[in-house]
């Protein structure tokens, strides 16, 4: 057990802790995923410069576990897009004490949370077309909980940011309006997802690079340390690890080891965006922009989406 987490890492602890209670407590089985099973296996714990924590959920549970979220204890919470909010194509499970704003696009903000990932079954690859539909729709979703107030759009205006304020007011006017109408067209390629049957199970809410695993290094659980408590990890860890990461024992080179860096963070108090911006104005930092990798990822599929993959409802 790491004796020197950070407060951070302290704090997500208690949130995996009381996450992996509620799956037990409900049937659940969760697997954890990418960098949290490395630090399982690697540190017995965190990845010492890791931020966060990801876990998969097979699409059964997955269902079953966005349907139970308005049973969650307080302080904790279950964020989907299907409240209309979250910009986020996978589920968070997170706690309300503390206050993250991760995008200053998204009126969205949380505490420390886990990501949880659906898997879902294929025939050896990705289903291309599914894929599109749903990154295209997830796509005009974002672009219709983009966050700029009228406020904001008159002092870009004030200020001479023209092609600013003209994107944000295509977005506040162009895609606001049908937000309801981007949550239907994602489950409707959700539900494209559920109809995949093979021998092997993809996350498709990553990027369009056909990472498939196969579905027999998921067969069963192993229960393995992770800090002062235990985390569940698949049977066929050592395939799933070598597979995406290779020699995953080694760590990576200090330039490669990433944190996340949120547009605002307070870890004492929960606050609303409305409190943010009058109390700490003067703090916000630039607005933080996507990841390159999904700004270009979203882009590829947008395109394609255009041609091939519009889902009509």
């Amino acid at each position: 057990m790491n004796q020197n987490l950070s407060e951070y890492q302290s704090i997500l602890l208690k949130v995996f802790k009381h996450f992996a209670d509620f799956c037990s407590n409900n049937g659940i089985q969760y697997y954890a995923a990418y960098g949290t099973m490395i630090g399982a296996i690697r540190h017995k714990g965190f990845i010492p410069w890791d931020d966060d924590m990801d876990v998969f959920m097979k699409r059964k549970d997955y269902d079953r576990f966005i349907t139970l979220r308005k049973t969650v204890d307080k302080p904790y919470k279950i964020a989907t897009y299907l409240d209309g909010y979250s910009p986020y194509p996978y589920a968070k499970y997170y706690t309300t004490e503390g206050t993250i704003w991760e995008f200053a696009h998204f009126p969205f903000v949380y505490g420390p949370w886990l990501d949880i990932f659906p898997l879902d079954e294929c025939n050896g690859s990705k289903d291309n077309a599914a894929l599109e539909a749903y990154h295209y729709a997830t796509w005009k979703y974002r672009k219709a909980i983009a966050y700029a107030s009228w406020k904001e759009i008159g002092y870009d205006l004030f200020c001479g940011k023209i092609l600013r304020a003209a994107i944000k007011t295509i977005k506040k006017t162009r895609y606001a309006p049908f937000r309801n109408r981007y949550i239907r067209q994602i489950k409707i390629a959700e539900d494209l997802f559920r109809a995949g049957q093979g021998n092997s199970l993809v996350d498709y809410s990553g990027a369009i690079v056909n990472e498939v695993f196969s579905k027999s290094w998921f067969d069963s659980t192993l229960q393995v340390p992770f800090e002062d408590t235990v985390i569940s990890i698949p049977n066929g860890y050592h395939q799933y690890l070598s597979y995406l990461y290779g020699d995953y024992m080694q760590l990576p080179p200090e330039g490669e080891r990433k944190i996340h860096i949120p547009y605002f963070i307070d870890l004492k108090h929960s606050l609303t965006i409305e409190e943010i911006q009058n109390r700490y104005k003067s703090q916000l930092i630039d607005k933080q922009s996507l990841p390159l990798r999904t700004i270009l990822d979203e882009l590829r599929h947008r395109a394609k989406g255009w041609k091939s993959s519009r889902i009509k409802e």
